[in-house]
């Protein structure tokens, strides 16, 4: 059973895609996380700032962009997170936070290697999947510069 869905490619807007990935202003870096070392950040929707036990809350920047894109990746999405990876970067094995559902709809920009359980999966550029982030997932190190999209949903209090 695969532990990933392909649930389509952006094709047709994949280069205005990452023209607009890179003119992204404010990408923040996450200095204090142990999983994503070297990457950069940006929240849409709602920001959530991953503390533990209780996660943080607050604006995000709007995009009509990602509007769309989350309407149709993952209806009723809360926060999408723009994630920039240079070469070498990658993430550690995690669970995502409890404070948000497991369900992510995710678009992929570049090419990279996904582990989800025992699973390795090569993620295409334009390709979007749906994953269970509460499996152990990582990301290994890319060789090129590579870009995400994420979007999720808040467990309801």
């Amino acid at each position: 059973m695969n532990l990933i869905e392909t649930i389509g490619y952006v094709r047709t807007d994949l280069q205005s895609l990452h023209d607009w990935t890179n003119h992204q202003f404010g990408m923040r870096s996450m200095s204090s996380s142990r999983v994503a070392f070297g990457r950069t950040h940006k929240w849409f929707g709602y920001e959530v700032i991953l503390l533990k036990p209780n996660a943080k809350i607050k604006k995000g920047h709007w995009d009509a962009r990602v509007n769309r894109l989350g309407d149709r990746i993952l209806p009723g999405w809360d926060c999408a997170l723009l994630c920039h990876y240079p070469p070498g970067v990658g993430m550690k094995p995690h669970y995502d936070h409890p404070v948000f559902e497991p369900l992510v709809g995710l678009v992929n920009i570049g090419h990279a290697t996904f582990r989800i359980g025992n699973q390795e999966h090569k993620l295409e550029d334009g390709q979007v999947i749906k994953f269970d982030s509460s499996i152990l997932h990582e990301l290994l190190p890319v060789v090129s510069e590579r870009w995400s999209l994420s979007f999720r949903r808040i467990k309801p209090h």
